[in-house]
């Protein structure tokens, strides 16, 4: 099957701005490529052990609301495998032997495969790229498939982000001030409340209440995970 991509990357280049035509031609897009159903899902990255999760898709309500409220994506073998590598893969029934519930409930929808892509921002969100259904068409394009679907995953991440999860997350946000920044670079280094005075010619009570600013601004409960969360999201 040959699948005009050019014209697919227009019409999606074309509906960047209005979400709701942009999903309704994403999911054509699977469809052309022969899949049944799409996924788009943003994590916020932290806390690593339970992500703030968002997703737009046109699977099933029934099973999208046990995804999310059972937090299944927490054990989700694909999402694991995603989080670790932004480049394409291609996953079936071997990538749940370890999860046969799981896969139980996407074989009664129809579902025997699939192709993800990620894609990760300067934010610390990442956003992941499914198309899944019985068995992809055989795609013949003006361009490679990882090429496309890279593509597809970049303008996705760009369209959905910000209505999903805006740049004022408390999850992801930029809420530190320079000095802030300067102190928890020092802590990330193993340095003392007395030493990093020592290095910035200030008291360790001022080093301390910035610390303390920190952990609050960031919503964590001490210093080392103030310090985590910060280099994760790019702080330092």
């Amino acid at each position: 099957m040959e699948v005009k991509t050019e014209e697919i990357m227009a019409k999606l280049q074309a509906e960047v701005e209005d979400q709701a035509a942009f999903l309704e031609t994403l999911a054509h897009c699977a469809q052309q490529l022969g899949f049944r159903y799409f996924a788009y899902t943003i994590f916020s990255g932290y806390p690593l052990s339970n992500p703030k999760m968002q997703m737009e898709t046109n699977l099933p309500d029934t099973f999208v609301n046990q995804y999310k409220q059972t937090r299944v994506y927490l054990q989700d073998p694909v999402i694991e495998q995603a989080q670790h590598s932004t480049l394409l893969f291609q996953w079936d029934a071997d990538f749940y032997l370890q999860h046969e519930e799981l896969w139980q409930t996407l074989v009664a929808l129809g579902i025997a495969q699939g192709w993800t892509q990620s894609a990760r921002d300067c934010y610390g969100r990442l956003g992941v790229l499914t198309f899944a259904g019985k068995a992809p068409a055989e795609v013949t394009s003006q361009l490679p498939v990882e090429t496309l679907f890279l593509w597809l995953s970049q303008l996705t991440h760009k369209a959905l982000r910000d209505t999903l999860m805006s740049e004022e997350d408390d999850a992801i946000k930029d809420v530190l001030t320079l000095r802030e920044k300067n102190i928890l670079r020092w802590c990330s280094e193993g340095k003392s409340s007395k030493e990093i005075a020592i290095l910035l010619g200030i008291s360790e009570r001022t080093v301390n209440f910035h610390v303390s600013n920190s952990i609050k601004k960031l919503s964590v409960a001490n210093k080392t995970a103030a310090t985590a969360k910060a280099a994760f999201l790019e702080q330092l």
